[in-house]
């Protein structure tokens, strides 16, 4: 194979290497086809092969971000759910929204969903993917994420949407099983994902359990066992989310004490996780996501990323759901970032802060590949990894001077200064644009589609599913060990 080269110029480089961020003025990086080959001051141009030369003056240079938990098929539905709680975002958003996509819905709103994470400088995610109504809604979603060229493993969801949008009985007549969903899983691992390899493939198979805090411990178990079977790198589990709780023995537990606890587990939330199941987090390798916004919005407690990390396991961030916030994931390190510093300097004096700003950048970058089992291959710059990287074009009025570069990412950059975007040593975003993207016809398809999702919508009664789930929330706000719902 001919070899392309990408080479940046004296630009500041944030490694995300060692035990510190490691930041170099004046660094060059050079690129060779997919990897990073050399980091280093003065590289000089290479003799062969097709290049590209950019100058890095005024900028700098970040590893990928990486979102460790996102609802991608949900881009459709931007800003829906803004001044919704949990319970009613699981009333409505899931149980009606979810039932009324179509395959091509789903595949428009995981291709856009994914362009625009990488807009944002999001170079990898794990896709929890529950809108998978019919083996076509998964062609779908993994093609929307493949055509989008972003990096990630797109976890099959397990969770049944009710045939009848609002009716929650309505899953007693679907065909699509619970059975018929674990043998789509498995076809779509044969189909899609027949090279399940980090270092060969830029998107990979996981699964999503079925949500495991509502279900039965023998259900999840032999879920967990099932996906393990299926080959899934990862399988992804919302845990100790319920609001208004109390820390309680919950799905960490419960696979804990079944002996099932493993790396290849990642935990979205957790807030509620007890300190018996943060040892456990630590002991399996296993990861947990916090996902700052919906967090806090939605009572599912403070964000325990820090908590985590201060235990010694695997944490990162997420954005979880753009029917809610947007995909700016520099928001999202710098929300848990104070919140956390908010949370810990009740009457205290100290003259520097304990919560380090590089903390919150680690978390977003070298972090998340570890939750995601993937920082032999992304998640800092160093000669042999992949080419994942973020130029942040620092020359404007709200980033000059650039005193601290660390400071300048996290609390003056916005993602008007992500100004290129490398995957895989693929440029993917040029001076502040995506490259290759029709986003005039994009625009349309998105306006339209989710015009129809609303109008349907507004149709379903809604009077039983908001009482069932109402009586479901009472309960497990009152701390019993299982929902049904």
């Amino acid at each position: 194979m001919a070899t392309s080269y990408i080479l940046i110029k004296n630009a500041t480089v944030i490694s995300m290497e060692g035990a510190g961020h490691n930041v170099v003025d004046k660094c060059d990086i050079l690129i060779e086809n997919d990897r990073i080959k050399a980091v280093a001051k003065g590289i000089p141009e290479p003799n062969e092969g097709d290049g590209t030369i950019i100058d890095g003056i005024d900028c700098i240079v970040t590893p990928g971000f990486v979102d460790g938990h996102h609802h991608m098929w949900q881009h459709l539905l931007r800003g829906l759910t803004v001044d919704w709680s949990l319970y009613g975002y699981c009333c409505h958003l899931r149980s009606v929204y979810g039932s009324l996509y179509t395959p091509e819905d789903v595949y428009f709103a995981n291709y856009a969903a994914a362009l625009s994470l990488l807009n944002n400088g999001v170079t990898t995610v794990l896709d929890h993917c529950h809108v998978i109504n019919s083996p076509a809604h998964a062609d779908a979603a993994v093609l929307g994420l493949k055509d989008a060229g972003i990096r990630g493993t797109f976890c099959y969801g397990f969770y049944q949407n009710p045939p009848i949008p609002g009716d929650l009985a309505s899953t007693e007549n679907d065909t699509f099983t619970p059975a018929a969903r674990l043998e789509d899983a498995t076809r779509v691992r044969r189909e899609h994902f027949a090279d399940n390899d980090i270092d060969s493939s830029l998107i990979t198979f996981g699964v999503a359990l079925n949500e495991p805090p509502l279900q039965l411990r023998e259900n999840n178990v032999a879920e967990l066992d099932a996906s393990r079977k299926l080959g899934a790198r990862l399988i992804t589990v919302h845990t100790s989310v319920m609001p208004g709780v109390v820390a309680k023995g919950e799905v960490i537990q419960n696979f804990s004490t079944a002996g099932r606890m493993g790396p290849d587990l990642v935990f979205s939330h957790g807030a509620y996780m007890t300190q018996d199941e943060m040892a456990a987090l630590k002991k399996s390798g296993a990861g947990v996501v916090s996902t700052p916004d919906t967090e806090l919005q939605m009572g599912m407690g403070y964000p325990i990323a820090f908590h985590a990390m201060d235990h010694g396991c695997r944490a990162c961030l997420g954005l979880d759901i753009t029917s809610n916030q947007g995909n700016d994931f520099i928001a999202q390190m710098r929300l848990a970032l104070q919140v956390q510093r908010a949370r810990e300097l009740d009457r205290r004096v100290d003259q520097l802060l304990p919560r380090k700003t590089a903390d919150a950048l680690r978390l977003a970058t070298i972090g998340g590949a570890e939750v995601m089992q993937m920082e032999s291959v992304i998640g800092s710059i160093s000669p042999g990894k992949k080419a994942d990287l973020i130029i942040f074009r620092c020359d404007d009025i709200d980033t000059v001077p650039v005193v601290d570069p660390v400071g300048t990412v996290v609390f003056h950059a916005s993602p008007k200064n992500i100004n290129t975007v490398i995957v895989n040593g693929k440029i993917v975003k040029r001076d502040g644009r995506l490259v290759g993207v029709d986003w005039e016809a994009l625009r349309e398809e998105m306006k339209t589609r989710s015009q129809r999702l609303q109008d349907d919508a507004a149709k379903v009664d809604m009077s039983n599913a908001e009482a069932l789930f109402r009586a479901g929330f009472e309960k497990g706000m009152d701390g019993a060990a299982e929902v049904t719902i």
